[in-house]
């Protein structure tokens, strides 16, 4: 009775408003398919493989640790696993300074290189900014690179052929993917997933009217110390390549084929024959730990054999049901609902059909799964391509980029209601402040706090990249993300937590910003990522710069998180102090000679410039500072900064494009530019083309449909205001005597206690007229379910689970506060 009572509730929800044209559930979360992917990847080939292969077409899967994708070869059936921990041709195990990857005494040529800064020498010669910063300050040591795990390749013997009625689909709700096609009278299917609860990979073959033939071979690209089959288990233990101290890894298949036979190979592989249902599962994990510096004792082989022996206790429907369970109540805590007609056309083809609402909405509600099937509770945060890789020399290291893309990775989830995936990037970034420090110290004479560069890896690297004109600081930037998180939970304990690494982050740059000619405090050496200026003088590679706006931005909300950090915790206030006497003297940010927001100190942009960062914006967004509710003269100029830069770009820019344009409150133009995402710059499985494949942009692209529903970065300093412009909290000023320039202002202590401003539909585009969301986050600790017709809210529910008070800005009325006890709930209706 129970289980038919769960089966009435999900077919209701599935075509709940089917009367009023909405679509079916499935055509929001499924992606089908008519083909199998295309498998390019044991073909050997010099370099990486060009145009579509297998890393665009097959289908994805993970837990967070594990990451897997399928083919539905109908042949041969290749899963690509993949475990977020194994990087190769690094070290590790070094003394504490030298596994951060900083030069020791780089400090002492610091003011040499400062001096060519303030001396103008431009360029990449001898003697310039850049070329002194790589002489004296970039690493030498490497960084490494993101590496595949294993392939699992498992024969039919089948004729594609002779195949008829095949289709292939992952179900986002679920997480299980599947094959299905028939040969003559025969029937088969296939069905996937990677486990979270029980950290395998499960795989299921059945036949109909048919048997099953199967060969199963386990593979890597590592030197392979040990490939044994042996009863129905295949052992694979090998070693990723390092520069020093190689990774040890291992993967154990064991196959269930019921009555019919299994039998080992010489060769390692097993050989099934007659068989009707075939289960197979895998486990694999390498020894990693992360534990700065050694990053390793993880008892590998043990921990592989506890859990493919647990795991294999368990009937496979129990591993299914608690897997689905699983994916199901994170799925549906936020589900976006637009009205749309389904097509009945495979992904591919909505892909290629010039842009949709059923993309659209499909696209949201599968990078939410895309988010919590590569990061959940590994030590580790999602890299540029998730936790899905297959080259041993992937592009950009596949590695971890701080000047936008692992920050990225993160926007979308809070406000899409994944809180937990956000828990790898702290325990990342709290060895990243240990090693940082050291960092700090040897390369820029910092005594106090941790500093990174462009570039991370899994093993506490955080030295300046190895070109000069790279050289950049970034703490900045991921202490955002960490204080955001606080600001949507609330959790005190977490602030606790993360303190340190906030504080660290802020008293290196008390210590690093330094004076420049006007006597304002700017950050460098720098670079704005990764723009050239003076390009016909200097060089398209001229990038070295000082007090670029994105610093001066990242710093100023710093500090001010930091100050309301400590006033939380009731701790340091001499700091405190400190962070506000220094805010005023903070490099203001600029209104150039096109009417643009200065991109340096110096008015050198182009408005020809098309670049895809767009890094002075970050007050903008992902930051609060600037808003067309509170500064609209910066407003007005990241507008026209945005028209210089143009709409197309690459997929993880024009994820980001979305959002300014939905913090502009445009929504029509952020909707063309994110139907611009989903249509010409997704690959047939939806994973970001960036080119090649990039994660960042399916996630930059998804907050900024969270940001054309729901705003909530403001925050009502006066109760008694009816409007935001007077009510919100405004980081920068006119500066009265120059009056395109603005000042930093400094925020007292009344700001922790002021409430969050939610933003209701502040950019719905014309295109979405009606539709309906539940569960998105606000800031503040509430979550907020609401609906529209014809263009306007016609209904919404705020609910907290810890109390709060908040105000509330819909149909153009802001509301007085609202404050909400814990567990309660406040309605609105037009």
């Amino acid at each position: 009775m129970r289980h038919r009572t769960t089966m009435f509730f999900l077919a209701a929800a599935a075509l709940s408003w089917a009367g009023g044209g909405w679509a079916a559930a499935d055509d929001r979360y499924v992606l089908r398919y008519d083909a199998p992917a295309k498998d390019n990847l044991l073909v050997k080939q010099r370099g990486r493989a060009k145009g579509l292969g297998y890393i665009q077409t097959a289908l994805p899967m993970g837990n967070g640790r594990l990451g897997a994708m399928f083919s539905g070869g109908i042949d041969q059936e290749h899963l690509l696993i993949n475990d977020i921990t194994l990087w190769m041709n690094a070290k590790r195990g070094l003394d504490e300074v030298a596994q951060s990857g900083t030069r020791k005494g780089a400090f002492r040529h610091l003011e040499t290189v400062r001096q060519a800064y303030r001396d103008g020498k431009y360029g990449t010669k001898a003697g310039s900014m850049e070329s002194l910063s790589t002489k004296y300050l970039s690493s030498t040591e490497p960084l490494g690179n993101y590496a595949p795990f294993t392939d699992l390749l498992i024969s039919t013997g089948h004729d594609p052929a002779s195949v008829s009625d095949y289709r292939r689909s992952l179900d986002a709700r679920t997480g299980l993917g599947s094959v299905s096609y028939r040969i003559g009278e025969g029937r088969f299917t296939r069905e996937y997933f990677c486990s979270h609860p029980n950290d395998v990979v499960a795989v299921r073959y059945t036949a109909e009217k048919a048997t099953l033939n199967l060969a199963i071979q386990a593979t890597t690209k590592h030197r392979v110390t040990r490939l044994k089959a042996e009863d129905n288990r295949i052992v694979l233990i090998a070693e990723a390549s390092m520069v020093q101290d190689d990774v040890a890894l291992m993967q154990v298949v064991e196959v269930d084929a019921g009555e019919a036979k299994v039998t080992p190979q010489a060769d390692g592989s097993l050989k099934v024959t007659g068989a009707t249902d075939v289960r197979i599962i895998l486990a694999g994990c390498s020894d990693y730990l992360p534990v700065y510096p050694s990053f390793k004792g993880r008892d590998f082989r043990a921990d592989c054999e506890k859990t493919i022996l647990a795991a294999g206790e368990l009937a496979y429907d129990v591993l299914k049901e608690a897997h689905v369970a699983d994916v199901s109540a994170l799925m549906n805590r936020c589900r976006l609902e637009l009205t749309f007609r389904p097509s009945g056309l495979t992904t591919d083809k909505l892909v290629t059909g010039g842009g949709s609402l059923e993309l659209e909405n499909l696209y949201f509600n599968y990078t939410r799964y895309l988010q919590l099937s590569c990061s959940r509770s590994a030590p580790v945060p999602s890299n540029l391509q998730g936790v899905w890789n297959a080259d041993l020399k992937p592009a950009w290291n596949c590695d971890y980029h701080t000047d936008i893309n692992v920050q990225m990775n993160y926007w979308m989830v809070e406000p899409a209601n994944l809180p937990e995936s956000f828990r790898p990037f702290v325990e990342w970034t709290k060895v990243l402040a240990e090693s940082g420090a050291h960092t700090a110290r040897e390369t820029f004479g910092v005594s106090k706090g941790w500093s990174i560069g462009l570039n991370g890896n899994v093993y506490g690297f955080t030295a300046p990249n190895v070109h000069g004109r790279r050289n950049q600081q970034a703490a900045h930037w991921l202490a955002q993300n960490l204080f955001d998180h606080y600001a949507y939970n609330q959790d005190v304990a977490y602030l606790e937590d993360i303190y340190p690494i906030l504080k660290g982050a802020a008293e290196f740059f008390v210590e690093f910003l330094a004076p420049w000619k006007d006597g304002t405090l700017v950050v460098y050496p720098t670079w704005s990522p990764e723009n050239s200026y003076l390009v016909k003088p200097h060089g398209k590679l001229n990038k070295q710069a000082y007090g670029a706006s994105w610093d001066q931005q990242l710093v100023l909300n710093l500090f001010t998180d930091c100050i309301e950090a400590s006033t939380v915790l009731g701790c340091d206030e001499a700091f405190r102090k400190t962070l506000q006497e220094m805010i005023p003297k903070l490099c203001p940010q600029k209104i150039g000679q096109y009417g643009q927001l200065q991109e340096w100190p110096e008015d050198w942009d182009r408005p020809t410039d098309t670049h895809r960062h767009i890094s002075h914006l970050i007050a903008l967004h992902p930051g609060r500072d600037i808003s067309p509710l509170t500064t609209k003269e910066l407003a007005e100029a990241a507008l026209v900064t945005m028209e210089h830069r143009g709409d197309e770009s690459t997929g993880w820019s024009t994820g980001w494009k979305t959002c300014f344009w939905a913090r502009l409150h445009n929504g029509d133009k952020a909707h063309q530019i994110y139907r611009f995402l989903t249509s010409e710059r997704a690959y047939p499985n939806l994973f970001d083309f960036h080119p090649p494949f990039q994660i960042d942009g399916n996630f930059g692209g998804a907050a900024g449909v969270c940001e054309m529903l729901l705003q909530s970065h403001l925050r009502s300093v006066d109760a008694s205001a009816e409007t935001i412009g007077e009510a919100a909290f405004v980081a920068y000023q006119r500066d009265p005597g120059t009056p395109k320039h603005f000042l930093p202002i400094v925020p007292n202590e009344a700001l922790t206690e002021s409430p969050y401003i939610l933003h209701l539909l502040p950019a719905l585009p014309s295109a979405w007229p009606n539709g309906r969301i539940y569960g998105l986050r606000a800031r503040g600790g509430f979550e907020v379910d609401f609906a529209w017709e014809d263009g306007k809210l016609t209904a919404a529910t705020i609910r907290t689970a810890k109390g709060g008070t908040f105000r509330l800005y819909a149909g153009g009325k802001l509301s007085g506060n609202v404050t909400l006890d814990k567990g309660q709930s406040y309605s609105w209706s037009e």
